[in-house]
């Protein structure tokens, strides 16, 4: 959901630069990304009301579009009685109710999921070409600052090869082992010199800490506390390179300008990869079941993950940092 809230923000800004008043539905976690956006007049958090009183809300509003990102059973409702003039989603068959534009995407010609968002234009009567693709999360400086405090604290200096990793999805299409990840990490401190941080949530931290006790380098650590999204965007734009699975965390890299490196597993990677942007690589083992899409392995094998080994996975990641970090 992260993730794809900051995939709707070239959307977001195209609409208000093109004199549109964006208002924006969502869940409280990724209501930060949309927080500090200049061009959201108003946020919508989901918890904040009972479905019938937002329908009011939204009736209230007599919106002339409303955009359905999320096309389920709940949202479908909501659309179909909003009121709304245009009713716009992505749909994957003939039925459209309760929608009167349907959107199709051009998957083939441009995969980014970008793009795709960037269709629902069309349902203004607008052409999406030429509108940037850049995601925008903008962060507070006093937390910014606050984490450069955190990271000097934690014995990061200046001019140090700072990577962040993320090694813990919850998706199991998603979970790459995590030895594999701490022997990639070992193997950055010992070529680069790296110092590499984990990322952490505070269920995972202490798995996470006897995972870490193994390695044998202090230049592999956890991360200082990132206990809300600006705090996770403002260390992820402070370090050097992202590594990690493609998720939440990734996107949020890319919006901060900063490099990363993912594994993909189910998803394609032109589909979540910022098109002709070399600061962002990744590697896939291309097995004829991939990309699936799938949320878990359809044939019960989970091959993709199983089959990258560290080693693999290290020596793209190594070609990829010399040749974009010129390390």
């Amino acid at each position: 959901m992260i993730g794809d809230v900051l995939l709707d923000t070239p959307l977001v800004r195209a609409l208000y630069h093109e004199g549109f008043e964006v208002h924006y539905l969502m869940g409280r976690v990724p209501s930060e990304i949309l927080a500090r956006n200049p061009h959201v007049s108003r946020l919508f958090r989901r918890e904040d009301y009972r479905f019938f009183e937002l329908l009011k809300r939204v009736r209230e509003n007599r919106y002339h579009a409303l955009f359905d990102f999320m096309h389920n059973l709940w949202s479908m409702t909501l659309t179909a009685f909003s009121g709304a003039d245009i009713r716009a989603a992505i749909t994957k068959d003939d039925a459209i109710f309760p929608y009167n534009f349907k959107i199709a995407p051009p998957y083939e010609e441009k995969p980014y999921s970008v793009f795709h968002r960037l269709e629902f234009l069309r349902a203004l009567g607008m052409d999406p070409e030429g509108f940037s693709v850049d995601l925008e999360f903008p962060v507070p400086e006093d937390v910014l600052r606050a984490m450069e405090g955190r990271l000097r604290e934690a014995g990061w200096e200046r001019g140090e090869f700072l990577v962040a990793v993320h090694a813990d999805p919850k998706s199991p299409v998603r979970n790459w082992p995590l030895d594999r990840f701490l022997r990639v990490s070992e193997m950055l401190v010992d070529e680069f010199e790296a110092r590499v941080l984990f990322i952490w949530t505070p269920d995972k931290k202490g798995m996470l800490e006897m995972a870490l006790a193994s390695v044998k380098t202090e230049n592999v650590s956890l991360a200082p506390p990132t206990e809300t999204l600006n705090h996770l965007g403002t260390l992820l734009r402070q370090v050097d390179l992202f590594f990690g699975m493609d998720s939440g965390p990734r996107h949020i890299a890319i919006s901060q300008g900063t490099p990363t490196f993912a594994i993909f597993t189910h998803a394609s990677p032109a589909g979540w990869t910022p098109p002709d942007d070399p600061k962002h690589g990744y590697i896939s083992k291309g097995l004829p079941c991939q990309p699936c899409g799938k949320p878990r392995c359809p044939l019960g094998t989970y091959e993709c993950l199983k089959a990258l080994s560290a080693e693999e996975v290290y020596g793209r990641l190594r070609e990829f940092i010399k040749r974009v970090l010129k390390r």
